[in-house]
């Protein structure tokens, strides 16, 4: 895998796919901040990585919201706990 900046994407077109097809997997920077992931795909190949990707960002989210939880001290709450927090939200959205 290879980091590129963004300049050679945009002014060097050729020699981007030619990195891209040799390494597979490309990284973008701009501003010495990565910012882009590229994936040589194939039109058979596209959509399986469309998902994976969307499967990515979902498990990201997840873990994001672990790690709040677990600041928050959330994680230390006993099942009781948890069921009385669900029943008052529900409370709340009936009444």
């Amino acid at each position: 895998m290879k980091i590129l900046p963004y300049r050679v994407l945009r002014n060097r077109p050729g020699e981007f796919e030619e990195t891209l097809a040799s390494e597979g997997t490309v990284i973008l920077e701009k501003n010495g901040e990565q910012i882009a992931l590229v994936l040589d795909a194939t039109k058979q190949t596209i959509e399986s990585l469309v998902r994976l990707a969307s499967q990515v960002k979902a498990l990201a989210a997840l873990s994001e919201i672990r790690r709040q939880s677990r600041e928050r001290g959330l994680d230390k709450l006993s099942a009781e706990e948890i069921r009385a927090e669900i029943e008052a939200v529900r409370a709340a959205h009936r009444g």
